[in-house]
C-alpha cells in the first residue's frame, strides 16, 4: 500500500503545472512524523459522552469512509462534525492506493441518518478535509446531495450489473445526473465515477467477469511476450501507436506500449512512447489522484524504479501501538511459508506486563497462533516484556535480553521478509 500510495500521492513528482497540483482532497499529505495515541475508551454505539466538560454526541458509521467511522455532534456550538462522510469531492469507494471496499449504500443511509439525527439543529458542518458548509437549509441541500451521489453509484452499477455488463464496461457508462454532475462537493477530485462503479462492482461481484477465458490468464509478462510475438514487427506496432498518439488516442497507445514493455523492459522507444501517452491522459485527469497515477507511471517508465528516502519516520512510534496479536499477524504475513514449509518451530510465548500468552507454531510453513494458550513440547518458552517483544521479533534486534533460546526465536524468524516499497509497477 505504501509502494501504491506514492502513485495515489505524486510523492516523488516536482510541484507544477507539468507535475504535482494537488491530491483531490487537498494540495499535499502531511510530512510530518507518523505517531499513535492509544485510546482511552471506545465509542461501540450511538452515545453522548463529556471530554472535558463538551457534550458530544456520538453517530456511529461504520463501513462508510472507513472501517470504523463516526459522526460527532457539538449542541453547545451546533456543530456537525461528518468526519470524511461528507467533503469537497466525490471521494472513494475504492482507493487506488489499495484498500477495503467501502459500502456506499451505508455510506448514504448514515448520512441521511446524520440529517434526521443533527440537521434542524445544526448551524455549521465541518470535516476532515475542505471548507465548511454554514446554514441550516444549505447544509440539508450538501448533505442531500452528498448522500445522493453515492447512492446513485450503488445503484445505477447494480442496475447495469443485472443487464450483464462487466465492471469495466460499467465504468465506461456511467455518468452523474446532469444537476449533481454541476456540484463541485459531488465532482470527481479524489473518488471517481469509474473506479467507485469498479468498488460497487467487486462488493458484490468479485473481480470475474463470467467470462472462462479470464479465469486462470496468464501472468502479464507472458501475456506480454505472446502478444508481441503474434504482432510480429514491433517497429512496426510502435509506427502505428505513434500514428494514434497523434490522434490523441492515448489511452489505447497507453494499453499497447504497455504490452511491448512487459515483452521487452528494456525497449526504450515503448517505454518512451507509453511515457509520453500516460502523460497526456494525466494532463486530462479531474481527479488529482488519477493525475499523479499517470504522471507517476510515466516517470518510473523515464527513470526507473524511485523511492522516498523517509527512512520511515515514525514506525518505532507507530509499531509501540500495537497489540501483541496484530504484531503476531504482521509476523505469519511477513513470513515466506513456501521456503520455510520444512523448517518447523514453535514458541510458548509470555508478555510479562500484560500479562498474555500465547503459543506460536510455524507448521508446514504456516505460523498458526493460538491465544492463551502454552504447550509442554513447544521448543522454547519465551518471557518478556512487550516493548522486548516488538524490539525482537518485528525488529529483529537480537541484542535485546529476552528469557527462552534465542535460536529458536532466529529460526521462526529467518523467513519473515522485510517488506521494501519499491517494486516495479509499470514494468516487470
Amino acid at each position: 500500500m505504501a509502494r501504491r500510495a506514492q502513485y495515489q500521492y505524486g510523492v516523488l513528482l516536482d510541484g507544477g503545472d507539468k507535475g504535482s497540483m494537488a491530491i483531490g482532497i487537498g494540495l499535499g499529505q502531511s510530512t510530518g512524523i507518523t505517531s499513535l495515541v492509544a485510546p482511552t475508551y471506545e465509542v461501540t454505539r450511538n452515545e453522548t459522552i463529556y471530554i472535558d466538560g463538551l457534550e458530544i454526541k456520538f453517530q456511529l458509521t461504520p463501513g462508510t469512509e472507513a472501517p470504523a467511522e463516526m459522526n460527532a455532534y457539538f449542541p453547545k456550538y451546533r456543530a456537525l462534525w461528518l468526519a470524511e462522510n461528507c467533503t469537497g469531492t466525490m471521494h472513494n469507494l475504492y482507493t487506488l492506493r489499495g484498500a477495503e471496499i467501502r459500502d456506499s449504500a451505508a455510506w448514504s443511509r448514515y448520512i441521511l441518518e446524520a440529517q434526521h439525527l443533527f440537521g434542524d439543529e445544526t448551524e455549521v458542518v465541518f470535516q476532515s478535509h475542505n471548507w465548511p458548509h454554514w446554514g441550516t437549509a444549505n447544509i440539508k441541500t450538501y448533505m442531500d446531495n452528498t448522500a445522493a451521489a453515492y447512492k446513485f453509484i450503488h445503484d445505477q452499477t447494480l442496475h447495469y450489473i443485472n443487464q450483464g455488463y462487466t465492471s469495466t464496461e460499467i465504468a465506461n457508462m456511467i455518468k452523474l445526473p446532469d444537476a449533481l454532475n454541476k456540484v463541485w462537493y459531488t465532482r470527481q477530485y479524489y473518488g471517481t465515477l469509474s473506479h467507485n462503479s469498479k468498488a460497487v462492482y467487486q462488493k458484490y461481484m468479485g473481480w470475474y467477469d463470467a467470462n472462462p477465458v479470464n479465469l486462470n490468464l496468464l501472468s502479464p509478462t507472458d501475456t506480454a511476450k505472446k502478444l508481441v510475438e503474434y504482432l510480429g514487427d514491433t517497429n512496426a506496432v510502435l509506427k502505428k501507436a505513434r500514428e494514434d498518439f497523434k490522434r490523441g488516442e492515448y489511452q489505447w497507445v497507453a494499453q499497447i506500449t504497455k504490452e511491448l514493455v512487459f515483452a521487452d523492459p528494456n525497449n526504450r522507444a515503448a517505454r518512451e512512447l507509453c511515457a509520453d501517452a500516460l502523460e497526456q491522459l494525466g494532463y486530462q485527469s479531474e481527479s488529482g489522484t488519477w493525475r499523479n497515477c499517470y504522471l507517476m507511471g510515466a516517470l518510473e517508465l523515464r527513470e526507473g524504479t524511485k523511492t522516498l528516502n523517509t527512512g520511515g519516520r515514525g514506525v518505532r512510534n507507530m509499531m509501540s501501538g500495537m497489540t501483541v496479536d496484530m504484531a503476531l499477524d504482521y509476523l505469519a504475513i511477513s513470513n515466506d511459508a513456501l521456503e520455510a514449509q520444512d523448517d518447523a518451530a514453535s514458541i510458548n510465548l509470555h508478555i510479562t506486563d500484560t500479562d498474555e500468552k500465547f503459543f506460536v507454531e510455524r507448521k508446514n510453513g504456516v505460523i498458526i497462533v493460538r491465544k492463551d494458550e502454552t504447550h509442554p513440547e513447544a521448543d522454547t518458552t519465551v518471557s518478556c516484556s512487550k516493548a522486548q517483544f516488538l524490539n525482537v521479533f518485528i525488529a529483529k534486534n537480537f541484542d535485546t535480553k529476552i528469557g527462552g533460546d534465542m535460536n529458536v526465536v532466529k529460526k521462526l524468524l529467518a523467513h519473515c521478509k522485510t517488506f521494501l516499497p519499491n517494486f516495479n509497477v509499470v514494468e516487470p
